[in-house]
């Protein structure tokens, strides 16, 4: 049997066992296909490809970035490969990253998996600027609002849950070091959230002097991070860094306005307590 043909049957029968739920034996499958010599490089891309989206739906994120690397190093004219990195990179907070892998897939006559994939990630990036102090953007197809903040005028954009449920907004360590450089950040302190099912997380709270949704300044905001090794989850914007806007959520169609309120409305911010309880 030449190698082509067992890494072929090795991908295969590793979708059947996806389809089954019966993951660790397919990533077993995977990474045989893939170390197995041969010159088919469509092949070692599309497999590539199918353990990125594996790695993807694992949580796994660098690792399925890797792969869509590879998998797009050996067939860069495959519109699947760049729309998959596209959307690991919109789950990392790579947005522009994500922008422009979306907007590659856009000019390859994508499959329709590929512009679906695409097209949700551009639809979640993409906002309608009504004015320097009004814009809209959507809900996603799972019913959340992910937004962009920046903590520069002309900072990088990060994405963010936006959550009215939720008192305090949250945002994971590297993020926080990163965003150092940008702005300042002051320690305020420990405290707890508590979650919805019960538990508590230890927490340690900042005050960060600027911050921006889109382009329109949240003020001096305080966030929080857990002090616990969690697996990667949404930065998430809570309803205290909000108090400079109003946002009017239309489910019907699935649009979300986010104006700033004039300045004479507008309310200083109140400190957090460690008995505030987050919604995650």
């Amino acid at each position: 049997m030449s190698g082509e043909t067992l890494a072929s049957g090795l991908n295969l029968r590793a979708l059947l066992y996806l389809k089954e739920a019966k993951t660790s034996r397919a990533m077993t499958d995977f990474n045989s296909a893939i170390k197995i010599p041969h010159n088919n490089d469509s092949l070692k891309s599309v497999t590539l490809a199918n353990r990125g989206i594996t790695f993807l739906n694992m949580g796994s994120f660098g690792k399925a970035i890797s792969d869509f690397d590879r998998a797009i190093e050996l067939d860069p004219k495959s519109s699947f490969n760049y729309a998959a990195r596209a959307l690991a990179n919109l789950r990392t907070d790579r947005v522009q990253q994500a922008r422009r892998d979306s907007e590659a897939v856009m000019t390859m006559g994508p499959d329709h998996q590929s512009l679906r994939l695409a097209s949700s990630v551009l639809n979640e990036i993409n906002f309608h600027k009504v004015d320097e102090n009004c814009v809209i953007t959507k809900i996603n197809e799972d019913g959340q609002i992910f937004v962009q903040v920046k903590f520069s005028v002309n900072g990088k954009p990060h994405r963010f849950l936006l959550d009215t449920g939720a008192t305090h907004s949250l945002i994971d360590k590297s993020l926080l070091k990163e965003l150092s450089h940008e702005t300042r950040v002051k320690e305020l302190g420990k405290g707890l959230v508590h979650l919805a099912d019960g538990s508590s997380l230890p927490v340690t709270r900042y005050s960060v002097e600027k911050a921006f949704l889109y382009q329109m300044r949240l003020g001096p905001i305080q966030v929080q991070t857990m002090d616990r090794k969690t697996k990667r989850s949404f930065n998430l914007l809570g309803a205290g860094s909000l108090k400079n806007l109003s946002i009017l959520i239309d489910t019907s169609r699935k649009m979300v306005q986010i104006k700033q309120k004039p300045p004479s409305s507008q309310r200083l911010l109140e400190p957090l307590y460690p008995s505030d309880k987050v919604k995650p």
